[in-house]
């Protein structure tokens, strides 16, 4: 547990009790605006997403701040007997409330940490072009830029590009 102004940040694995509040999240304007889920999400499409990540093995946690849900983060492994089993994507999203205090961050380094324990070598992220804030957070979290998928991303106007950066851990 870390002290932040607002309260005792607290990183840890999501539960059903989250699911809720993480899928009204999900369909917030803001939060939306970036995510590869088009709203409105479902809560049972919530539901399915917490129940794939447990079988993948994979990793979903909340950020708490002072007790309240600020956001999570998460890493989705590859298949650990491909030749890509080393590697796992990683996302966070937070309310816009608890944008720029540094908890993304926080629950970036959680992540990364957490692959370490996990013995991946690389991590990957992909963020829509124009995410400013996105691209900031994983530059300062060690992950270099990698290139560009054109066209890669479906918003509500066209299309936009996918920049997709990585962070090897060895």
């Amino acid at each position: 547990m870390n002290e932040h102004p607002e309260g005792a940040v607290v990183i840890e694995p999501v539960t059903e009790r989250d699911l809720p509040c993480l899928n009204r999240l999900t369909n917030d304007p803001a939060v939306a605006l970036y995510l590869d889920l088009a709203p409105p999400v479902s809560l049972s499409r919530t539901l399915d997403f917490f129940r794939y990540i447990r079988e993948q093995e994979g990793a979903w946690w909340a950020i708490r701040i002072g007790g309240d849900l600020a956001g999570s983060v998460g890493l989705i492994p590859a298949d650990p007997s491909s030749r890509l089993g080393h590697t796992a994507s990683l996302f966070v999203y937070l309310d816009p409330a608890w944008w720029g205090r540094g908890l993304g961050r926080r629950g970036v380094e959680a992540m990364v940490g957490e692959a370490g324990r996990r013995g991946l070598v690389r991590l990957e992220v992909l963020v829509v072009d124009g995410n400013e804030r996105s691209l900031r957070l994983f530059r300062a979290c060690g992950f270099a830029w990698e290139g560009v998928r054109r066209d890669g991303f479906r918003a509500d106007d066209g299309y936009c590009d996918l920049i997709q950066l990585a962070r090897v851990l060895r």
